[in-house]
Parts: structure tokens; sequence; C-alpha cells
């Protein structure tokens, strides 16, 4: 048929028709998609793939997500195991640490991890350790209190 004795109207249901067409297309690429996408049915399908590939994606973050250790943890830690085994007496024989004995544990750490950071710190605004010299050993008057 010849394009230039077609009427509007013939003109427009063409139109309507391949817009009908396009938009059942769309709906029908848009309903794969929603179909590919959709990971419950794999893991139906296989789920000892599944499974290993979940372990794999963990196992890949924890990797990634790992923590670093700070330089006052690597400090604290074999402070922390030395003041375990100085407290050995209260390890041995023991098959789980009594409530005292991990009190006892704890204050010892606790004291200990205090006194190193207050030697850090002391150190680190003071620029270095300061000794009092005789005088001020003997005196009764604090120096640092008088300007």
């Amino acid at each position: 048929m010849d394009e230039r004795g077609r009427s509007t109207e013939e003109i427009r249901q063409d139109l309507a028709r391949e817009e009908a067409n396009l938009s059942r297309t769309a709906h029908q690429i848009g309903d794969r998609i929603k179909e590919k996408l959709d990971w419950s049915e794999y893991v139906k399908d296989s789920p000892y793939w599944s499974l290993g590939i979940a372990a794999g994606i963990g196992f890949f973050a924890s990797r990634v997500l790992k923590t670093r250790t700070t330089p006052m943890e690597r400090i604290m830690g074999p402070l922390a195991e030395e003041v375990r085994t100085s407290l050995g007496g209260l390890h041995l024989g023991a098959a789980r640490p009594g409530l005292a004995q991990v009190i006892l544990l704890g204050i010892g750490t606790k004291l200990a991890a205090g006194w190193l950071r207050n030697g850090c710190s002391t150190s680190r605004s003071s620029g270095g350790v300061r000794t009092p010299s005789q005088a001020e050993h003997d005196s009764t008057i604090n120096p640092e209190t008088t300007t």
C-alpha cells in the first residue's frame, strides 16, 4: 500500500499497535531481569554451590575488614601475658580459674596497664622523664605549684 494514500487514522492505529508491542516487550525484558536476579531460585536449584559461595564471600570479607592492632595493643598483649605468668601459682592445677583468680588477674592487668599508660603520657607531655633535684626532693614545698 502506498504511504501517501494512508489516512491519519490508519497511521494512528499503526502507532498504537507499535506502542503496545514496545510496552509488551519492555515488560517481558523486565520480567526476565527480575527472574535472573532472583537469588532464591539459584539457592533452591543448587544449595551446595550457594553455601560455598556464601562461605567464600564471608572469608573474603573477614580478611578485608580485619581490624589491625594498634601499637598500644601490641604493647599491652605481652604485658597482660606477663602478668598472667607472674600470677602463675593461681592458674596452675585449676581447670577453670575461680572468681578470686579472675579478679586478681584483672586487677593486676589493670594496674600494669595504668602504670604503662601514665608512664607513656608523662614522658610524652614533659618531653622525657624528669628526675627531681636533691633540694626539690627534700623540700616540703611542691616546686610545680610555686611560680
